[in-house]
């Protein structure tokens, strides 16, 4: 835990932190969760009184993850995973009266809440205690790799199907873009893919003096990062790996892996720099929802990462003049605004692939 007082280096280190966690939660700490999320999912379900079913998802490098299952009262169309952002649990969905679950349930969806290891509602690892820095060995990579994979596969086998929409948050879509890149495979249980605010090319970031900053600092912090608003709990804890990979994006202007230093890149990669995560193994149609008033995530870099997905997939890029970075997950404009868009998207894709397979079906009987 980081207080106040002490030596003036330990003053500019809260600073800064406390910067470096404002801007990758995108200037929304105010709208940040803290341990008593690990209810409040299950509290704001039950208002609604919803069909809900929790499961607990254990990855494939042993945490366990909580997710949950909305279900619609007319038969799904089809299921839709969301992905919240850093800082996030699924319960941060749920705030807005007309939220993106409901919009979704509405439309006929089935919907399924996600949480990553650092999230509240996140129920440990099999063997890692939680404060320890084993567990805290993460940032957005494994978090894709492991975590939305792991949840991805639990939902298609529970729901018995083949393929979900999966809409990502921020920090939710750098971790979609790394599965989808890295684990290509995962592009075929995909009907369609919506990314809000998408943290990945940063080089236009307003808080490239932070990340310089951060990069002086970063061997002095803590493996997580707790509390770091004097007398606050409004915070929840994240790995100090998870800063520290988005500042090496603002740094260097590329999306790609972590970067350990030339010696141990080597050792990992085989070569002394990280390599990019290749976008062009990524096959599923993907919206790109960004907003013209965010200086987390520029304008600028979502339009340079559209021209960097494969263009045959169809990548859409739709834009909201009004939007800053964090308000995608908190405002009323995003839930009047962005909401029936994704909606609108996931239900015409979803009528697609239903024709499809009727045509299919009617072919093979005759």
């Amino acid at each position: 835990m980081i207080r106040s007082g002490g030596t003036s280096n330990q003053t500019v280190l809260l600073l800064l932190v406390l910067a470096t966690i404002t801007f990758v939660a995108g200037r929304a700490v105010r709208k940040t969760v803290d341990n008593s999320d690990r209810s409040r999912t299950e509290d704001y379900i039950t208002q609604y009184e919803i069909n809900t079913e929790r499961y607990r998802v254990t990855t494939d490098d042993g945490y366990q993850l909580i997710v949950y299952r909305l279900l619609p009262q007319v038969p799904a169309q089809g299921a839709v995973l969301i992905q919240h952002g850093i800082r996030q649990s699924s319960a941060g969905w749920l705030n807005l009266e007309k939220n993106l679950p409901m919009q979704l349930l509405e439309a006929g969806m089935e919907v399924w809440l996600g949480n990553s290891r650092a999230s509240p509602e996140s129920a440990g690892h099999l063997t890692f205690s939680n404060d320890s820095s084993q567990f805290w060995d993460f940032s957005f990579h494994e978090i894709g790799f492991y975590d939305l994979a792991a949840m991805i596969d639990a939902a298609l086998e529970i729901s018995q199907r083949k393929q979900l929409h999966l809409i990502a948050y921020s920090e939710g879509a750098s971790a979609a873009l790394t599965l989808l890149s890295e684990r290509p495979e995962y592009n075929a249980k995909m009907t369609s893919v919506n990314l809000l605010a998408p943290a990945a090319f940063m080089a236009n970031s307003q808080f490239k003096l932070v990340a310089l900053l951060f990069n002086k600092f970063r061997f002095i912090l803590p493996m997580s990062v707790d509390q770091i608003l004097i007398n606050s709990n409004q915070l929840s804890k994240n790995s100090r790996k998870q800063l520290e990979h988005y500042q090496q994006l603002i740094l260097s202007g590329q999306f790609r892996r972590f970067d350990h230093g030339p010696r141990r890149n080597m050792e990992r990669y085989g070569s002394r720099d990280p390599p990019n995560y290749d976008l062009s193994k990524i096959t599923r149609p993907v919206v790109l929802h960004y907003g013209g008033r965010d200086s987390t995530v520029h304008p600028k870099d979502v339009e340079h990462l559209s021209t960097q997905l494969p263009k045959e997939t169809g990548v859409q890029l739709i834009e909201y003049d009004l939007l800053d970075h964090g308000d995608f997950s908190s405002r009323t404009e995003a839930a009047s605004n962005v909401y029936p868009m994704v909606v609108e998207d996931i239900v015409a894709k979803s009528k697609q692939i239903e024709e499809v397979t009727v045509a299919k079906e009617a072919l093979m009987s005759e």
